[in-house]
């Protein structure tokens, strides 16, 4: 029983020790996303943050206004909140799409980083980029598995929107309800999806001839078919371990009345916490598909999903 259970977790172990094997390639990739991820909270807390309280404030007024009454009329009237409303859509969609433009770059250098340091390369930041931009490491498989994936998580989302999330509980029963049932087997296939799109995305680098749809197919049977235990434990590494650190970010909020300094401290370790735990969770999926494929049991089980 020990060995199974030291067994299923020899993937996570690789992959926390693999950063320490390259310091000269992982520590300045580290670095700079924790500095795109502090940037990026300044940005939050000094303009969208303000503006989107000022535009909820606009909304409450609103709300609280007869629509039949003439301050009401005023009120639609006015010009400062439709300005107000603008900026924050501008804002926030330049937010949403400098964050997938980093997202990408994030997945690209850090899957990469792990496949060649896994493999016994030893690249620096500028060498590994010099081998980008050369072609000599693809970038397409990559590229179209990420954005099947983000089409995925976006079409995901509009129907969690769209579609409220139903009571859990059927009637005098107490048993769950057909569309409880349902609700969870969706919310256990958004569990998995985390894992897979990683390790899908990870097959990508790994093998050029993976890549979009085929490679999600593949990661998808090797989490839930074939290596299920390791996959399991690689769900709960790549959901819940980059959550870890969210209260910090409440907390540093919560000091901005009282302490800016603090704040500031508080942020900027947020930002470099959510970036290494990050990095573990593509890591951990990296290395889970390394091992997997280097088993030819497994490679045959695939064959025969």
């Amino acid at each position: 029983m020990a060995a199974k259970t030291t067994s299923c977790f020899t993937f996570l172990k690789e992959a926390l020790i693999l950063p320490t094997l390259n310091p000269k390639l992982f520590t300045p990739l580290l670095l700079l996303f924790a500095a795109a991820a502090f940037l990026d909270h300044i940005v939050n807390f000094v303009f969208v943050q303000p503006l989107a309280d000022v535009v909820a404030g606009h909304a409450t007024e609103l709300n609280n206004t007869d629509f039949s009454s003439a301050e009401y009329a005023k009120l639609m009237e006015m010009e400062g909140p439709k300005q107000d409303g603008m900026k924050f859509i501008l804002i926030a969609v330049s937010e949403v799409m400098v964050a997938l433009a980093v997202g990408f770059v994030k997945k690209i250098l850090f899957l990469f980083a792990a496949s060649t340091t896994y493999s016994g390369g030893r690249y620096s930041l500028a060498e590994l980029l010099r081998e980008l931009v050369k072609g000599r490491i693809s970038l397409k498989g990559p590229s179209i598995t990420i954005a099947v994936v983000d089409a995925l998580d976006f079409a995901s989302a509009v129907l969690a929107a769209l579609i409220p999330a139903p009571a859990l509980m059927g009637g005098l029963s107490g048993v769950l309800s057909v569309q409880g049932l349902v609700y969870l087997i969706a919310l256990l296939t958004s569990l998995y999806f985390t894992a897979v799109a990683l390790v899908g995305v990870g097959a990508s680098v790994v093998d050029r001839r993976c890549r979009g749809v085929g490679a999600l197919r593949q990661a998808w049977r090797l989490v839930t078919l074939v290596r299920r235990k390791e996959g399991l434990l690689l769900v709960l590494v790549a959901h819940f371990v980059p959550t870890v650190v969210a209260p910090l970010y409440r907390v540093a909020l919560a000091y901005a009345k009282t302490s800016m300094a603090v704040c500031l401290c508080l942020l900027a370790v947020h930002a470099f916490l959510s970036c290494a735990l990050q990095l573990v969770s593509l890591m951990a999926a990296t290395v889970y598909y390394y091992q997997a494929m280097q088993t030819k049991e497994v490679i045959n089980a695939l064959r025969l999903c």
